[in-house]
């Protein structure tokens, strides 16, 4: 993966950055290049993206909804291969792609159920704006993480976590 998308990945979750890099590698032996086009963001900035939402070909999260806001989100773009054949690698990997949304956001990934709950610790510090672009094409709106989120996601954690180690 190139330096820019690494210096992205060093503000996201670390388990994020590790299923994101393990996809990248898979992706490489296929022939196919990612890189990360938009990690963590800050609030101003995803209200930056909000108000020009309507000249984004992607839905945009609201301001304090997007998981992008807490080191739990990726976008990417690549070359060498489709978004379907990205979007399985990521699915395998146990991130939630984007392109399954009702509107789809085939360039989103981010953590779901175990891998959210061990990033449940992680508080994300933004860079300064001036080391973080905006990129007005990124965004979620149709996945809006709650404060509530996050203690659902636990709970489902615990609950796997229990069944596994059960049987």
């Amino acid at each position: 993966m190139d330096a820019a998308s690494e210096n992205k990945l060093a503000s996201v979750a670390p388990e994020l950055a590790a299923r994101v890099r393990a996809m990248a590698s898979a992706l490489a032996a296929r022939g196919i290049t990612i890189r990360v086009v938009s990690g963590l963001r800050s609030t101003a900035q995803q209200a930056a993206l909000y108000a020009n939402r309507a000249s984004n070909r992607n839905p945009v999260a609201a301001p304090g909804t997007s998981l992008h806001e807490k080191g739990l989100a990726v976008d990417l773009s690549w070359s060498g291969g489709t978004s379907a054949q990205v979007g399985a690698v990521g699915e395998v990997l146990g991130l939630r792609w984007g392109g399954r949304f009702s509107r789809p956001d085939p360039g989103h990934f981010e953590l779901t159920g175990v891998g959210i709950a061990s990033a449940v610790t992680f508080e994300a510090s933004p860079p300064a704006p001036a080391q973080m672009p905006i990129y007005a094409s990124q965004g979620s709106a149709l996945y809006a993480a709650q404060p509530d989120d996050t203690i659902f996601y636990l709970v489902i954690a615990v609950v796997a976590v229990a069944l596994i180690t059960r049987y």
